[in-house]
């Protein structure tokens, strides 16, 4: 049985495995006048600092890394889901985000709390891309993958197709 620190070894590569694959696909959208759709997801779980205070370091730790396998399980075998910090973002390719996408991540959530993880999501954030907004088709050629997500994730009530509160 792995520990919690081989988990999240596993966490951390499983980050920067994420990142190099959207980072491929924002060259690939950038570079072919024809670009794939895809979806973008974000769900925020809470700030990291308020779910130690709540739960404590490791038990936060730990539900950061069981939210992680659960969201890898539920979406697609072709979707790309990470944690960055507290953060999950999962990458659908060849769907645009739509009314099954967001019903998806509800479901998601809500089974979640029943498997006995204690989710602090409160918001989740769909973006659709190529986005109609070429400002920021273009910042997604112009920044690196995490500080394009860091972008979406401080403009996201601008920049989201859909906001889904989670509870």
């Amino acid at each position: 049985m792995w520990g919690l620190e081989d988990m999240l070894i596993e966490d951390i590569e499983n980050t920067d495995r994420f990142l190099f694959i959207f980072e491929w696909l924002m060259a690939i959208m950038s570079r072919y006048l024809c670009p794939m759709p895809f979806g973008l997801v974000h769900i925020e779980h809470g700030d990291k600092n308020e779910l130690g205070d709540a739960y404590g370091a490791k038990e936060a730790a730990e539900q950061l890394v069981s939210m992680t396998t659960h969201l890898k399980k539920a979406f697609r075998n072709t979707d790309l889901v990470a944690r960055i910090g507290s953060d999950f973002w999962i990458v659908v390719p060849y769907t645009p985000a739509t009314e099954k996408v967001q019903d998806k991540v509800r479901s998601i959530i809500r089974d979640s709390e029943h498997e006995g993880l204690k989710t602090a999501a409160q918001n989740a954030s769909i973006f659709s891309f190529p986005s109609e907004d070429e400002a920021l088709n273009q910042k997604l050629t112009e920044l690196g993958g995490a500080e394009f997500l860091t972008y979406l994730k401080k403009n996201r009530h601008i920049l989201s197709c859909q906001i889904l509160t989670l509870d």
